[in-house]
């Protein structure tokens, strides 16, 4: 399987590509380029003859390419950012429906299908750490867009204005908010994400029946007793 690069192994393959392309391009010796860059004489000549790095060594092996799980870490990468970060489940069938796009054959009558191992989900965010599995957070589809650094740097800068002006105390300022539960609905589910965004909440649209609590907490530390709300039988 492709093996994870870790950082100190990154900067040195960096190293030594700089090295070789300034041989190919003839801009240095190869004994130059191994000095100017510091690079392993025997692994720079390995890899003129055409042998590849180590982690790419059993490429042929693993289930998807390098290439394939380049794709995928940034199809996962762009869910993330977008607040739809997909389960386990959902990266499974995407890396089987990759690999089966691999051979046209799949489907006809005979034809042997190759499918995931049940730890290749663990090997896959090894070898590519800037992927996490982490419990979402379900969050309202909109906040997703009201909830950007420049807003929320704007609107902290404005209550502190305002508490400034008018002279308000920690006793006096109250914060009141609604927040609830759909009865039924799972709240939290396990996905992948790029631990670098570090997103971790998933959009939800859908609306089912609420059980409503209104909380209401003081600068100071103290608080009222919620208000939990369930439906009704009747308008009142």
């Amino acid at each position: 399987m492709t093996r994870p690069i870790k950082s100190d192994t990154r900067e040195k393959e960096d190293r030594l590509q700089l090295a070789l392309t300034a041989f190919a391009n003839k801009q240095k010796t190869a004994t130059a380029a191994i000095q100017d860059y510091n690079v392993p004489r025997k692994t720079f000549y390995r890899r003129l003859s055409g042998v590849p790095p180590r982690n790419l060594a059993h490429q042929k092996d693993q289930f998807l390419t390098h290439t394939e799980e380049g794709v995928l870490v940034k199809w996962i990468t762009q869910l993330t950012q977008q607040g739809y970060a997909p389960r386990h489940n959902t990266v499974r069938e995407t890396a089987q429906y990759i690999r089966n796009r691999r051979n046209p054959t799949i489907g006809l009558v005979g034809t042997k299908v190759e499918t995931l191992g049940v730890q290749w989900i663990g090997r896959f965010l090894g070898r590519h750490p800037e992927l996490s599995s982490v419990m979402s957070l379900n969050i309202e589809g909109v906040r997703i867009k009201g909830t950007s650094p420049e807003r929320l740097k704007k609107w902290f800068m404005d209550l502190g204005a305002a508490l400034t002006e008018y002279k308000i105390s920690p006793e006096n300022l109250y914060n009141m908010d609604e927040s609830g539960f759909a009865i039924g609905d799972i709240e939290a589910s396990k996905v992948i994400i790029n631990a670098n965004i570090r997103q971790k909440f998933q959009a939800k649209w859908s609306r089912q029946e609420w059980v409503t609590s209104i909380e209401c907490i003081c600068a100071d530390g103290t608080f009222v007793p919620p208000l939990v709300i369930f439906k009704g039988k009747k308008l009142l």
